[in-house]
């Protein structure tokens, strides 16, 4: 123990005969763990810790693939819910949900909430309970039970303004008198951010199969039952279905994922382990530039190691004294890095702060994150102190005895420190690729030049209750009241409603074209599939490219017509007209009408700026129906935000339980769905930034140590007859060799990189050329400075001063 202290109080001594040096060494190493320390956390936070309940991963979702169809998931219906429980032995139990708007009356006024549809069991599989009242007992869950509610904690305390004697209290829930019967524990919002739950009753014996609800299941896995076995027995039941339901269930299995990865999905749960790659990429560039710097300063002591060891120090006490040093800058390191993760995660807490995270999800610095800090910092120590220790170790006393020089010559700066640097810069090319990628995608996202207007008009939703509103003709009428009040709005120039908002993701359906043929469901094509009103589209500043858009006259009983989108025209009709042709919604058992195509508009990215298919079918809501439409309005002038309270007074005037709700801007709203894009787009390019200035400062300081160690030679040189521009020459050689070598070994490895964030690119192709020579570029600028500077220097050096040099 005496012996460590005392390698850690020479270690420190060491670092502070360079105290510049040392520091750029501890921040080289805070940027590598600080960041690593961040982005681990988020990880962690988001798909390594999941549910906050006891003996959480016992937890698992279930859903279903069809491998007839080729659809990799789809949720549960009602029958194989109640099939699946009655005949599993894997599970303690099955639960079932699904999540939507629950309208609560009996306020102030009228408010929608995130609700959850459960069945009554579910709390009791998660083992949570209420802190107040009762939870759902099973005759809540029978049909004609008297409605029943449970509130969120947070519900209780900020709409219910935490009243003691809300328990038995009746409101109107989606227009159903319902009674308060519990609160349930703070900060608890299962499944995703719901603050409000009622009992979910299951009719599977009244319904056909394969309709009813579709579910979202949950199980716990009984005590020693892996996944892989519950996988098999689930599999099983789902081949007895198969047999029992030929028509409704080929190619039907069972898939089972823990679940919170299921609920993040496949893709971002990939994104985010590439995230943590690299960022543990600026980590090693960080380890190697300290590296390079032990390496230099056991140079600078190679006389000190040889006298060492001549006297009897051993291989290993070489070794642990310069892996002590390594150590020391380490946790200098972590305790800066510490504090670069804790800003780092704060930043990344408030810009998600917005969006509609899983309550589950928490980033903070929690002792997990913090040991695996703990263990970032020693496998740091490792890399950077491992090679320098090892080149001390194995050092030739007698050769180092006899070089009169100020660094042994076994020790000058060779082929593993200038190894150290290539790495440095090839590593840091895949990450300025992946940044330069980011960079162009978010720009592209906020200069897109949308087909429709977006800063000047006024959203919100608003969601019919099923009770009230159960058939179309009662959805038809409501809206149909609704609209006149649309137009005389205050400061509006048009309005209208419409299901999804484009840029915003939209519902989608499978469809024929008449007169061509389709073997089976799965060879009709899907299209978003989106009802509106007159007005909508202008509204939008749509213009419609040919034929017409949606009018009055299209109503019940006329002609039934559907507009569709330049990318569907141009797919489906190549160079001929498309007004005129038929289209029918659904696939082989479709009931629907063959409808007209009337008009064709610009594309709206109608599925998302992220999503894979561009083809949309808009069809009139008067000949149609829908419970959830969204109300665009263009205003005339100031801020559209200013139709709020004209909006609401006219939703109340045609019912007055109905609350309006996702109240913003179009590109609110837009901004708002493609959040991912921009934060984790930001990220990428900091750690690209990192990178970039780690690998210049590396390059920097190999190149300033081996000028001084040269600086004899160049003295030499120069005394021979040498001119300044040839000492120039031979440095920077060095360095543009190394910087050729990297440059080439990182733009390979950048395909790679660009090939893993294709997800989070929007327009933009993962081997842009432009990308790949502006990286280039600026990374040879950025070696060619770091090159330039110790040459400069090395020019000025005086013959006789460097001849004197010792």
């Amino acid at each position: 123990m005496q012996t460590l202290l005392s390698d850690v109080r020479f270690g420190v001594r060491m670092l502070r005969r360079s105290p510049g040096s040392s520091a750029i060494a501890i921040l080289a190493l805070a940027l590598g763990i600080g960041l690593t320390g961040m982005m681990f956390s988020i990880v962690h936070g988001s798909v390594l810790r999941g549910l906050p309940f006891d003996n959480a991963d016992q937890l698992v979702d279930i859903s279903r693939t069809d491998l007839a169809d080729d659809v990799d998931e789809m949720n549960v219906s009602v029958h194989d819910f109640e099939d699946w429980r009655a005949q599993q032995t894997s599970f303690s139990d099955l639960a079932a949900f699904y999540t939507g708007t629950v309208n609560v009356s009996g306020l102030e006024r009228p408010e929608r909430f995130d609700g959850g549809f459960i069945t009554v069991n579910t709390f009791g599989l998660l083992g949570i309970q209420p802190v107040m009242g009762r939870g759902f007992a099973d005759a809540d869950g029978r049909p004609g039970a008297d409605p029943v509610m449970l509130l969120g904690y947070e519900t209780w305390q900020n709409r219910f303004s935490a009243d003691p004697a809300i328990i038995g209290r009746v409101v109107r829930a989606n227009a159903r008198p319902t009674t308060i019967v519990g609160v349930m524990p703070p900060r608890f919002s299962f499944p995703n951010r719901e603050e409000l739950w009622v009992p979910l009753p299951l009719h599977a014996s009244a319904l056909p199969r394969e309709q009813g609800f579709w579910l979202d299941v949950t199980g716990r896995l009984r005590p020693g039952v892996s996944i892989d076995q519950a996988a098999l027995e689930m599999d099983g039941i789902a081949a007895r279905l198969e047999a029992a339901y030929p028509d409704t269930h080929e190619g039907v299995r069972t898939l089972i994922r823990p679940y919170t990865k299921a609920f993040i999905g496949d893709e971002p749960t990939m994104l985010l382990f590439t995230m943590l790659g690299a960022v543990f990429m600026v980590l090693l560039i960080a380890c190697a530039n300290v590296a390079n710097l032990l390496i230099s300063r056991a140079a600078a002591r190679s006389r000190e190691v040889g006298v060492r060891t001549a006297m009897g120090a051993s291989s290993g006490r070489i070794v642990r004294q310069f892996l002590t040093e390594s150590v020391v800058l380490s946790l200098g390191g972590a305790v800066v890095g510490t504090v670069i993760a804790w800003i780092g995660i704060r930043l990344f807490n408030n810009a998600i702060a917005p969006t509609n995270i899983p309550f589950w999800i928490v980033i903070r610095l929690d002792p997990q994150v913090m040991l695996f800090i703990l263990g970032t910092t020693a496998l740091s120590s490792v890399l950077a102190g491992a090679i320098p220790a090892w080149l001390a170790a194995r050092s030739n006393v007698s050769d180092v005895l006899k070089d009169e020089s100020r660094g042994g010559s076994s020790f000058r700066l060779g082929r593993i420190s200038r190894a150290l640097v290539v790495s440095e810069i090839a590593l840091s090319a895949g990450l300025l690729v992946g940044a330069g990628l980011m960079v162009k995608s978010v720009t592209r996202i906020r200069t897109i030049d949308l087909p429709f207007a977006a800063t000047d008009v006024f959203t919100a939703r608003i969601g019919l209750p099923e009770a009230q509103y159960e058939d179309l003709q009662s959805q038809r009428d409501f809206f149909d009241r609704l609209a006149p009040r649309l137009a005389g709005l205050p400061g509006v120039e048009t309005a209208g409603l419409i299901q999804a908002l484009p840029a915003a993701g939209a519902p989608g359906t499978r469809f024929a074209i008449e007169g061509a043929v389709y073997q089976e469901d799965g060879d009709y094509p899907f299209a978003s599939s989106i009802q509106l009103s007159p007005g909508a589209l202008e509204s939008l500043d749509v213009a419609v490219l040919r034929g017409r858009g949606v009018a009055d006259q299209d109503r019940t009983g006329s002609l039934p017509v559907a507009v569709v989108n330049q990318s569907f025209a141009q797919r489906f009709f190549e160079d001929r007209d498309p007004i005129g042709r038929r289209i029918r919604l659904g696939a082989r058992d479709s009931e629907a009408e063959w409808r007209t195509i009337v008009g064709v508009v610009p594309d709206m990215y109608v599925g998302g700026l992220d999503g894979n298919e561009p083809w949309a079918i808009y069809t009139p809501l008067a000949q149609g129906g829908a419970r959830f439409m969204s109300v665009v309005a263009r205003v005339r002038s100031g801020d559209p935000l200013r139709a709020t309270q004209p909006l609401r007074d006219a939703v109340l005037a045609v019912d007055a339980d109905l609350p309006i709700y996702f109240v913003e801007t179009l590109r609110k709203a837009i901004d708002d769905e493609n959040w991912f894009y921009m934060i984790f787009g930001a990220l990428f390019m900091v750690f690209g930034g990192v990178a970039l200035f780690l690998a210049s400062v590396g390059l920097y300081g190999v190149m300033s140590t081996s000028v001084n160690q040269r600086t004899r030679e160049m003295g030499v040189r120069m005394a021979l007859g040498a001119e300044g521009r040839d000492v120039l020459r031979l440095v920077m050689r060095q360095g543009l060799e190394q910087l050729a070598i990297g440059l080439a070994l990182g733009l390979a490895f950048a395909l790679a990189v660009s090939n893993l964030l294709q997800t989070l690119l929007f327009e933009v192709d993962p081997r842009d050329p432009v990308i790949f020579v502006a990286i280039g570029l600026v990374l040879s600028l950025a070696a060619a400075t770091a090159s330039l500077i110790p040459a400069m220097r090395a020019t000025r050096v005086h013959p006789m001063q460097a001849l004197r040099y010792d």
